[in-house]
């Protein structure tokens, strides 16, 4: 350890590391522009990525780098002006999208089909709706228009607003500097 032939590996692998580090980034600013593109609000689970690395899968998860992707994602959301927004995960997979009941399934099963409603799709795409719900449910504050005032006047497509309580911004204004 620590001779010539060492630093030298060590400074390669380094490289090598830099390299899938620097790709994977790209992958990702390119994915969240992509869904930026794609609409004006971008809502993603608020999922715990330490817990799910400690599964049977941990060396995966922690390769893909979702807790990066989510990171990069509500930058470019920023940066593009576009909204953000995370919700709860617990049930997505479990509840209907149309009627809002419950349907216990094991992972196994890939199509979700609601007995009460009789809405079927598949599992996948019926969780991304339950995740655009619950994402427009956290914006829309029906029956609290002065909170929903204050609070979405930021938001593409929210014109102007007639509520005293707007959000103020700070453009051109700095700190005094201490003498």
């Amino acid at each position: 350890k620590r001779s010539k032939n060492y630093e030298k590996q060590r400074i390669k692998i380094a490289r090598l590391h830099h390299t899938i580090d620097n790709t994977r980034k790209d992958f990702h600013f390119k994915q969240a522009h992509a869904l930026c593109d794609a609409g004006d609000m971008v809502f993603m689970e608020d999922l715990d990525y330490r817990t799910l690395a400690k599964g049977m899968l941990g060396k995966q998860m922690l390769d893909v780098g979702f807790g990066q992707f989510r990171n990069i994602t509500k930058y470019v959301c920023w940066k593009r002006g576009k909204f953000f927004g995370e919700v709860n995960a617990r049930g997505t997979s479990q509840q209907c999208p149309e009627c809002g009941a419950e349907v216990k399934k094991d992972l196994s099963v890939r199509v979700h089909h609601c007995l009460s409603c009789n809405y079927i799709t598949d599992r996948d795409v019926a969780s991304g709706q339950v995740i655009r719900n619950r994402g427009i449910e956290l914006i829309s504050t029906a029956g609290h228009v002065g909170i929903q005032n204050a609070y979405a006047d930021g938001l593409p497509g929210i014109g102007e607003t007639q509520s005293r309580s707007k959000s103020k911004t700070r453009k051109g204004v700095t700190r005094k500097s201490k003498k």
